[in-house]
């Protein structure tokens, strides 16, 4: 039998939400339709892929074996459709970036503009990532170049530093240190301090574990959390504080937010080695717009100025 690719994104998508009616939301049909096609898709492949109780539903042994494999074919799909769309348009090329969610805010909005002043001809899509999925997502292609922050682990990929940025620290109003006009980042010895879970930026949450403990600053995690909201909704009640670059702070209810010296939000561009031309001229961009010369990594010249040979 045949699979549908329909089957493949309902599968997916259930696969995230670990709910039927969550999914049928995100993918705009019926729950019984997307239930119709789950199991269409168990059928054709002789495995359960969900393990179904009247309270939750769960990914089977089988359905967490076989999701990375769906989740390829529906990105190769998704690729096949926007490469033969740009065909029809007469575009030259087609890029896309991912940004972290600390990294959206302050540099999302230059890049598109940018390009689309300077590279009218490549198509540029954008989209946010996780620190933990960038690396598997430029090695499958589905994405082709990433604004972020240091992975701090070994790969192929190229990385250009770019910038630094400054950080802040997310207060509650009544905080002691609410009441000073910047922090330094040794004040923050022993101070409860909210954090992103370690299992979703593994590499860099111990990077910055080892740098404070070899600037003697004790860092006392309270609480680890998934998402930067969750970090400021939580500073929000006293729980703690929590640091995020500059560029990434907007207004939140109940937070205050104050310079924090003595530490700074590095910003690095990663790619392909040797990526074709019209990935390599939208790399080439963003380091014209936010790479500091004095600065920059040397590794921008790894990949950009040879075996660029199609669009």
């Amino acid at each position: 039998m045949d699979i549908d690719i329909a089957w493949l994104r309902a599968f997916a998508t259930v696969a995230e939400e670990l709910h039927f009616g969550r999914a049928a939301l995100r993918v705009g049909v019926s729950q019984p339709q997307v239930s119709r096609q789950v199991r269409a898709l168990e059928q054709a492949l002789g495995v359960q892929l969900f393990v179904r109780t009247a309270r939750r539903t769960e990914l089977s042994d089988a359905g967490a074996a076989l999701l990375e494999d769906a989740r390829e074919i529906l990105a190769a799909t998704q690729r096949l459709q926007a490469g033969a769309a740009a065909q029809r348009r007469g575009v030259r090329g087609h890029v896309s970036v991912a940004f972290l969610w600390s990294t959206l805010g302050g540099y999302l909005a230059p890049l598109v503009a940018g390009a689309a002043a300077h590279q009218p001809e490549i198509e540029l899509t954008v989209s946010q990532s996780t620190y933990l999925e960038l690396i598997p997502a430029l090695r499958r292609g589905d994405i082709d170049l990433a604004i972020t922050r240091p992975i701090h682990e070994e790969s192929e990929m190229v990385e250009v530093e770019l910038d630094s940025e400054p950080a802040i620290l997310a207060l509650h109003p009544d905080h002691r240190f609410a009441e000073l006009d910047e922090v330094a980042i040794e004040q923050l010895s022993g101070e409860p301090l909210i954090s992103l879970s370690r299992k979703l930026v593994p590499s860099a949450y111990d990077a910055v574990m080892q740098r404070a403990g070899d600037r003697g600053i004790e860092l006392n995690i309270v609480r680890d959390v998934r998402s930067a909201s969750e970090a400021l909704a939580l500073v929000s009640t006293g729980l703690g504080s929590y640091r995020l670059p500059a560029t990434a702070a907007a207004p939140f209810p109940g937070v205050v937010f104050r310079p924090l010296t003595g530490t700074r939000s590095r910003l690095v561009l990663l790619h392909r080695p040797f990526p074709r031309a019209s990935v390599a001229r939208i790399a080439e961009l963003a380091i014209a717009l936010f790479g500091d010369a004095e600065s920059a990594s040397k590794n921008a010249a790894s990949g950009l100025d040879v075996a660029v040979v199609t669009p």
